[in-house]
């Protein structure tokens, strides 16, 4: 049989422990299959002992550490080296377009996409193993090849780990969960404590004085005291060298009298998290068979028969699967039924009125990518962006830069010319005030991660970065005169300021700077844990509630929102006074893109208002006047469209420059 192609991802980090493949779904793709138990999560069944799949997706059983994963489409069955992996399993999957790729179970899909060289229904084989000595995780090889004569059921063709679970014996539940972090003391390898933390007093509330007498234990008053209620409850055995070792207790509900609801929910999570996983493997024969036979299933579980009663008593008890005159039926996800919520509405004053005004100064970036400006009152398109995802546009001296996904931003310029940058400079960069420089971190997040930061000059498009540091630690706060701010985390808790000057060594800030004003380079800085604002104009000024706080451009105020009813918070950092200042409902106040308010200049402040009924509506704030407009953006602008943010140091913007001339 032939290979037909493959993808492969050796630094995948599964979404909530799962490995997912998706179908993309297009346009001219087949129809869904009729039986919509095989959709994405239209069971409450989990992704099984090694894998399921149905209708468009797949999902693995990975846990949380870095996994390698190879999925390739053939063009009929593979070879098969059963002796090469710890676990097998085949399973149908229904493709509509023909192609798929990773994704995250929260939703979405990578770049990479591999196409599987026909529609329809496939056979799909995921193989899993070990990874190397050194390395964490798993290795996976998940293989496609088409299968005309229909659906045959899930097999599981080789199984290693076990299928049941083990059981949760519900001693957390019983003695607390500080109790139990004082076995893991002894049990997790590697576990950091400080010198004399046995002896500190055992925090939260302490066990019951019934569950203790029952085990022939006072109740503990500080961590060293919990140890003999370990041992007495089989969590803890004494390694006989003064140590102690991980024990294997019984459920706690057959060593103690407890209350019967509270004995019912222990059991029935010691069964639960025994049978889980193998009840998911249930659940997708059965909805492939759509009916399962009861004597099929031990051979396509690759389980013994003695298993199969327990495993079919529990997901008939947890609604999986009913059961009835020998066959299995898949039983859908309870679909959650809610009245109607009460919204109580704030009594507010007045609405602010609010006039027709200008467009954006800078444009913005539709939801398609395409950039719209305006030259002497008339919408002219410079271009479109091509990416999934672009989260905040700039306005440059030498165009419009548009921070996207898959790497480097793109740089729309004021001829029309897309060009991506050379340099990736993450989803949160920053831009010095007067349009010149870019800076962000590069980040690779993987079994050996690293970031970097780099500055980049739009002018001459030369690039100057700081070396690769090891793990994830740094975060761009700004770009003041020709410097980046940048914050390196010390892994504590702690964070370690510092201003980088391309070509120069970077300098230490001596403490944390949490906010900086690109136009004037004001900060809020912390020390000892009190929070002080360096102003433009050389005051200071302590602050509470420091995060709730940002700079206006030009650093002699700072402001913040309130919802419900919306308001603004304006703080004059000469005189330490805050005053409120009511805003037109329906403006959007988070700081998150593509949405977020944008300064056109250190008086004027645009929002967008995405409630408003046309849902393009922008509203601007006329600080200096205390007046408000209001510009519907054209239909072209699609949903949701982000603005430009315009700069803010120096004369009229670049474009209007470059068509004026």
């Amino acid at each position: 049989m032939t290979l037909l192609g493959f993808r492969e991802e050796d630094e995948y980090l599964p979404d909530y422990g799962t490995i997912v493949l998706r179908d993309l779904r297009r346009d001219g793709g087949v129809p869904a299959l009729d039986n919509a138990l095989l959709g994405e999560l239209a069971t409450n069944a989990l992704s099984g002992t090694v894998a399921t799949a149905g209708d468009g997706w797949l999902h693995g059983t990975a846990n949380d550490p870095w996994q390698a994963v190879r999925y390739e489409a053939h063009d009929g069955p593979p070879e098969l080296r059963l002796e090469a992996w710890e676990d097998v399993v085949e399973s149908p999957f229904h493709s509509q377009s023909g192609v798929v790729s990773l994704g995250l179970l929260t939703g979405g899909t990578y770049d990479e996409e591999l196409n599987l060289g026909a529609k329809g229904l496939f056979r799909v084989r995921v193989c899993r193993k070990p990874a190397e000595a050194g390395e964490e995780g798993d290795v996976w090889l998940i293989q496609f090849w088409p299968a005309p004569d229909g659906p045959e059921p899930p097999r599981w063709l080789k199984r290693t780990r076990a299928a049941v679970h083990q059981e949760d014996p519900g001693w957390q539940q019983v003695l607390g969960y500080y109790v139990i972090e004082v076995s893991w003391y002894f049990t997790l390898v590697g576990l950091p404590r400080q010198a004399g933390w046995l002896d500190e007093p055992l925090p939260g509330d302490p066990p019951s004085e019934s569950v203790c007498a029952q085990l022939g234990v006072d109740p503990p008053r500080t961590r060293r005291d919990a140890i003999p209620l370990l041992v007495a409850a089989g969590l803890l055995v004494e390694d006989g060298s003064g140590g102690f070792s991980a024990g294997t207790p019984r459920r706690a509900t057959d060593v103690l009298d407890l209350p019967a609801d509270l004995a019912a929910q222990l059991d029935a999570a010691a069964v639960r998290a025994a049978y889980a996983w193998l009840a998911a493997d249930l659940v997708s024969i059965a909805a492939w068979s759509n009916p399962a036979r009861v004597d099929e299933v031990a051979a396509l579980l690759a389980v013994p028969e003695e298993t199969v009663g327990p495993l079919l008593d529990y997901a008939v008890r947890d609604k999986l699967v009913q059961r009835e005159n020998g066959v299995v039926t898949p039983l859908p996800r309870p679909q959650l039924r809610t009245g109607p919520v009460p919204r109580v509405k704030p009594v507010r004053r007045e609405q602010p009125p609010t006039a027709a005004g200008a467009p954006p100064r800078a444009g913005y970036v539709s939801g398609d990518g395409t950039v719209g400006v305006w030259r002497e009152g008339e919408l002219v398109v410079l271009g479109r962006v091509e990416s999934d995802y672009r989260y905040r546009a700039f306005e440059t001296l030498a165009g419009i830069y548009v921070a996207a996904s898959g790497g480097q931003g793109r740089l729309l310029d004021w001829a029309g010319n897309t060009r991506q940058l050379p340099v990736d400079l993450g989803f949160l960069p920053v831009r010095s005030a007067d349009g010149r420089y870019l800076a962000g971190v590069q980040t690779h997040v993987g079994r050996r991660s690293w970031d970097q930061v780099h500055v980049f000059d739009v002018t001459t498009e030369e690039t100057w970065s700081l070396p690769k540091l090891p793990e994830l630690t740094r975060t761009i706060l700004g770009l003041h005169d020709g410097a980046v701010y940048f914050s390196t985390s010390s892994g504590l808790g702690t964070f370690a300021a510092s201003r980088w000057t391309p070509g120069r060594e970077p300098v230490d800030l001596g403490s944390t700077v949490h906010r900086l004003d690109p136009l004037s380079g004001a900060q809020l800085r912390e020390k000892a844990g009190v929070f002080t604002v360096f102003a433009a104009s050389g005051e200071r000024l302590e602050v509470s509630q420091p995060y709730r706080w940002l700079f206006v451009p030009g650093g002699t105020k700072m402001y913040s929102f309130g919802s419900e009813p919306p308001v603004a918070d304006l703080l004059d950092l000469a005189t330490g006074t805050t005053a409120e200042h009511p805003l037109p409902e329906g403006c959007d106040l988070s700081d998150t893109m593509p949405t977020a308010p944008v300064w056109e200049t250190p008086d004027t402040l645009v929002f967008s208002q995405p409630n408003h009924r046309s849902t393009r509506r922008v509203i601007r704030w006329l600080l200096r006047r205390g007046e408000f407009e209001h510009f519907d953006l054209p239909e072209s602008a699609g949903y949701r469209p982000s603005l430009v943010e315009p700069i803010l140091l120096g004369g009229e913007s670049g474009f209007a420059g470059l068509v004026g001339s």
